[in-house]
């Protein structure tokens, strides 16, 4: 008798690589970036303001790749732009080690942050639909899980690094694990399931033709982009990440301030990611079983929580509750996006929705950083800026719910175009 083995749906191992992808890229660029401002600050005499620039240029940089990606992608395998994007992040990651002069670190952190967006968070948004059909907010949440993931292992491993090492030996290290991680990786991802002669995951159930983009549901784009539903959208999602990026990127500096130590704050970081991966998989469910608006309504509230609580540090109550309401409130930026664009506007246009979306909130999240900076330089605490980013969650959390109420007729709007 002849034993035969079903093969896993290859839509499953795209998810695995990207889990790993978006750990060793996002989960080190991202998420521990943070950990280097006060080294670098004491080491080479710059102030807060100016190396949490870094972090606005990495929001800059996806503000810039979001805008092309569309059509980069009309143009070129997005399987070949992460290739090229493995190498050149390492590369650059790499140079960091070298920087002496501030325009130099920003000069790297430009070109970092466009390879970072190009290898994560803008190609698997539109990979994991052309390979999904179905339980596409889990799948979501599960991939991008690894950043989350990512800043859990190597926060620690960061902080102990420029510790005992210093902050140069700290990047070259985490340079020679993106590059051993990533360039194999990306030889095995697929753009569609149709390149291996397969159909997207659910597509029995829904019974689409997923081959030519005009037959998909949804709203094109260059109607679409005009209409008060997407700019609400987009300026409520973007303020959401202003001030998701704003509270992250200065929460280790703040716990410098409050007299936690740099091992500390590394460890207590190295926690949030651990909740940040379980809210990531946690929200796409959520999306997905109780739907747009109640996980939006969750994850904003979660949002306002954290900066509030870190007005209160220290002690062990704030900690306990930054780390619990991490999950689900820094979630929002990489999980509740993609789904809410498909959601609002469909599937026929939706790299380009979602590219327009990643962009404007670049530009948000970019001015996060700035405004920390300038707040702490004038008022010597970030704690005025964590209630501005309270009350903005709350505040426009409110805004997107009320335009994910009203929901529109893909095929009235299409014909009417």
């Amino acid at each position: 008798m002849k034993l035969s083995l079903k093969k896993p749906y290859y839509g499953w191992i795209i998810v695995a690589l990207g889990i790993l992808i978006m750990a060793a890229s996002v989960g080190i660029v991202n998420n521990c970036t943070s950990l280097y401002i006060v080294p670098i600050c004491e080491e080479m005499g710059y102030s807060r303001k100016a190396v949490s620039m870094l972090n606005t240029l990495i929001s800059t940089g996806s503000m810039v790749v979001a805008a092309v990606s569309a059509e980069l992608y009309h143009h070129f395998s997005v399987r070949r732009t992460m290739q090229v994007s493995a190498v050149v992040i390492s590369v650059g990651y790499f140079a960091f080690s070298f920087a002496n002069k501030l325009w130099q670190f920003y000069a790297i952190c430009v070109v970092v942050a466009c390879a970072l967006w190009l290898l994560a968070y803008i190609p698997f948004a539109v990979i994991l639909s052309n390979w999904f059909h179905k339980r596409t907010g889990f799948v979501i949440g599960l991939t991008y899980m690894g950043t989350g993931v990512g800043g859990m292992i190597f926060s620690p491993i960061i902080g102990s690094l420029i510790a005992n090492a210093g902050w140069r030996q700290a990047m070259v290290t985490m340079a020679i694990v993106m590059a051993v991680i990533h360039i194999p990786c990306t030889f095995f991802l697929r753009d569609k399931p149709e390149d291996m002669g397969l159909e997207p995951y659910g597509y029995e159930e829904e019974k689409e033709q997923v081959s030519h983009r005009d037959t998909l549901p949804g709203i094109p784009f260059a109607v679409g982009k005009y209409s008060a539903k997407f700019i609400f959208i987009a300026i409520a999602v973007s303020v959401l990440c202003f001030a998701n990026v704003g509270f992250c990127t200065n929460l280790p500096a703040h716990m410098s301030d409050r007299g936690y130590s740099i091992e500390t704050a590394s460890r207590i970081m190295s926690a949030t990611m651990a909740s940040l991966a379980i809210g990531k998989i946690s929200l796409g469910w959520i999306y997905d079983r109780f739907g747009s608006k109640f996980a939006t309504i969750l994850s904003g509230l979660m949002l306002a929580t954290c900066p509030i609580a870190g007005i209160f540090l220290p002690g062990v109550g704030p900690i306990v509750c930054i780390v619990v309401c991490f999950s689900l409130g820094m979630a929002f930026g990489s999980v509740g996006i993609p789904i809410i664009a498909r959601e609002a506007f469909g599937l026929r246009d939706f790299d380009r929705y979602n590219g327009a979306l990643n962009a404007l909130t670049g530009v948000f999240s970019a001015l996060g950083p700035v405004f920390s900076g300038f707040v702490y330089d004038a008022a010597g605490s970030y704690a005025p800026a964590f209630i501005a980013y309270a009350v903005a969650s709350v505040a426009f959390t409110a805004v997107l719910v009320l335009c994910l109420r009203n929901k529109q007729n893909w095929d009235e709007t299409v014909s009417a175009a």
